[in-house]
């Protein structure tokens, strides 16, 4: 690079860089990385299967009692893996910003078949617990939900934390991300961002360009990263002149992917790890596989209107957020 390309990236110029800045980046994505958490949520579930002759719909559910029109119960669960960004921490309460699909999971799951020419209740999950973790190294334990956006996909979540349980300050186990909320608006098609998370459960670095900047009114935009799950949550940045100018521009939520159905053999019938024919039944199931390259990103626009939203309903729970 030639000098006069290096004396362009100056800190706090108010145009995002376009191109990998000049100065080396590790101390300061280290320290961010310090401010990224990983998360999980898993749901467990009771299905009732429901004989298609009681004609049962969502809506004469109220007068019924699922065991008795059932004919079988089955248990399951799903999980749910993210990222979550420390945005408060004091007082001995954190708080953290995560998306909310992660931390969400319905109460009800419905399933149907078509019997005599009429839509009905195949099966009826009804969800029985949530068990919610947040993994650190030094401190692993549950959090609460304290506000979420459904339709921005953004959630707060958040732990009292008892210091006896923790040798080091809470300071530096959970440091609050160090830099500011950005101005998504100026982001063009090319600007630099990296993007720090726990895809499938690593702590990760990554970077990435905008493809499409200012989707919606919002000013959310689309990035190249590399989006594997558990990336959900993670944080967007971009670099505000030069460095060390970072700002927080967005959130990862998810990636774009195609879902196609296969076959497949029920696996408790398959030995392993002997290769071998099978001729039992066969089970139709639904993959989905990620279109990497394509990231979808909530902008530090909505973000930072979420905050302002819920301050004082966190305020009255302990949690008076005031990231800027």
């Amino acid at each position: 690079m030639r000098y006069t390309d290096e004396l362009r990236q100056r800190p706090g110029t108010g145009e995002y860089l376009s191109g990998y800045p000049v100065v080396n980046a590790g101390p300061y994505l280290e320290k961010m990385q310090n401010s990224i958490k990983r998360i999980s949520s898993t749901s467990y579930y009771t299905t009732f299967l429901l004989d298609p002759q009681h004609r049962l719909t969502p809506e004469n559910l109220s007068n019924v009692d699922l065991a008795d029109v059932s004919y079988a119960t089955l248990e399951f669960n799903s999980t749910a893996a993210g990222t979550a960004v420390v945005i408060h921490n004091f007082n001995n309460r954190i708080a953290f910003l995560t998306a909310n699909h992660v931390v969400s999971s319905p109460d009800t799951i419905f399933t149907f078949q078509v019997h005599q020419g009429e839509r009905v209740l195949e099966t009826v999950s009804i969800r029985k617990e949530q068990v919610k973790w947040l993994f650190e190294a030094a401190y692993m334990g549950s959090f609460d939900i304290l506000a979420r956006d459904e339709l921005a996909d953004l959630a707060i979540i958040g732990a009292p934390i008892d210091r006896h349980q923790i040798e080091e300050p809470l300071e530096e186990v959970f440091p609050i991300f160090p830099y500011p909320l950005g101005r998504p608006h100026r982001l063009v098609p090319g600007s630099f961002v990296y993007g720090l998370g726990y895809p499938r459960g690593y702590p990760v670095v990554t970077s990435g360009i905008v493809g499409q900047p200012n989707r919606d009114r919002h000013h959310s935009f689309i990035t190249d990263l590399l989006f594997n799950p558990g990336f959900s949550g993670g944080a967007v940045v971009a670099v505000n002149g030069g460095i060390p100018a970072f700002e927080w521009v967005g959130m990862a939520r998810s990636s774009s992917a195609t879902r196609e159905w296969v076959i497949v053999p029920d696996d408790e019938q398959l030995l392993e790890p002997v290769l071998q024919t099978y001729d039992d039944i066969l089970f139709a199931e639904q993959k989905t596989r990620i279109d990497y390259g394509i990231t979808h990103v909530v902008s530090a626009t909505r973000i930072r209107d979420f905050l302002q939203r819920e301050f004082w309903n966190l305020s009255r729970m302990g949690y008076p957020v005031q990231f800027k």
